[in-house]
């Protein structure tokens, strides 16, 4: 059965929109950012016209946690009851409740729609020409692709607006970013890193939300992306998604509680789910740098919700990680354990990975 996915967009009964975060959620409730509110509104970040000429109003600054915050801040205001502290995260979350969803807007769905061919704009075209030579390079079928953002809304500028394709399944995700990488890294078919001053603009607005990295980091980070680069000029990005067969837990299987704050060298264990969001990566030979509390630690995982850093290391590579510090309770085989999790508000923006090579 089709679940919440992420990356899956929601419309409230109010018109607003919500972007759903991972594929585990509480009973009844969906995890999700705002991203747009329907009308206009003071503290938008900008408008957009969308359907049938109706104006909604981007509420997210930016892609980050403090950036999330801010969204969530301005939604508790209007609809407190969409927000809450939730016991197994420990945090306060965007969590919409399903009953007051009136549509699941689903990116394999439009960009099926597109594929029908009928009355295509210029952006439009492009992310299907994007999604379809992608499909026939790697063998994945289009129908295990999607469109999400502003295209799956339809509330996108054909002039400006990026193109947000979603793979699913880890086979299939990983088949995409060979090709795709392949394509990077020999610019051919239309794909290109940035480069020159372009390469130096992304590092700067990174920089900018994440002060932790400096510009060098930024650019060495940009410089390897496979998954946010051009096509044709265009940006795009590319979002692996976990199908339902490959999500290992369910809602309240693990509980988190924040403890402190830690900086630690580490080795990557296992990379399997480091494309995905949230990503992981097992470590091990866990090194502490630093650390707010003492006591003995037994840190087994990294985990980011902040995209930036997902596939950005492989098995066998070490890292440094900086991030808030969590005990975890695995409540189906009674264990104790420590994670690191990057991407918290509490860190605002202070957090990172940062592979070893960098300082080659």
């Amino acid at each position: 059965m089709r679940q919440l996915r992420d990356r899956d967009f929601l419309e409230d009964v109010d018109g607003d929109l919500f972007c759903v975060i991972g594929n585990v959620h509480p009973p009844g409730r969906a995890i999700c950012y705002l991203k747009y509110v329907k009308g206009s509104v003071e503290k938008a970040v900008r408008a957009k016209w969308g359907r049938g000429g109706e104006l909604y109003s981007r509420i997210l600054p930016h892609y980050s946690a403090l950036g999330y915050v801010e969204a969530r801040e301005f939604l508790k205001a209007k609809k407190p009851s969409y927000v809450r502290f939730d016991e197994v995260y420990n945090i306060e979350l965007t969590e919409v409740p399903l009953e007051k969803v009136a549509r699941h807007y689903k990116p394999e769905e439009r960009l099926r729609e597109l594929s029908s061919g009928k009355s295509l704009d210029k952006l439009e075209q492009h992310a299907l020409e994007l999604a379809a030579l992608i499909a026939d390079e790697s063998g994945v079928k289009l129908d295990d692709m999607g469109v999400s953002g502003s295209i799956l809304l339809k509330i996108h500028n054909p002039e400006f607006s990026d193109v947000d394709l979603i793979v699913y399944g880890r086979a299939n995700s990983l088949r995409v970013k060979e090709v795709v990488n392949e394509f990077l890294n020999l610019s051919i078919k239309g794909f290109e890193r940035p480069k020159g001053d372009m390469l130096k603009a992304w590092a700067e607005d990174i920089v900018r939300i994440h002060p932790s990295l400096s510009l060098n980091e930024a650019m060495k980070l940009y410089s390897a992306k496979w998954n946010r680069a051009l096509y044709k000029g265009r940006q795009f990005s590319i979002h692996p998604v976990k199908l339902e067969a490959e999500v290992r837990e369910a809602y309240g299987d693990r509980i988190y509680k924040p403890v402190g704050e830690a900086t630690v060298k580490c080795k990557i264990a296992d990379d399997t789910d480091s494309l995905f969001l949230p990503c992981s990566y097992a470590v091990e030979d866990v090194q502490v740098l630093s650390c707010s509390i003492s006591g003995k630690l037994d840190i087994r995982e990294v985990i980011s919700h902040e995209g930036l850093y997902s596939d950005i290391a492989s098995r066998g590579e070490y890292v440094v990680v900086r991030g808030k510090l969590e005990e975890v309770y695995y409540n189906r085989s009674g264990d104790f354990y420590h994670v690191i999790h990057v991407g918290s508000y509490e860190m605002r923006g202070q957090d990172f990975i940062k592979p070893i090579r960098w300082r080659l």
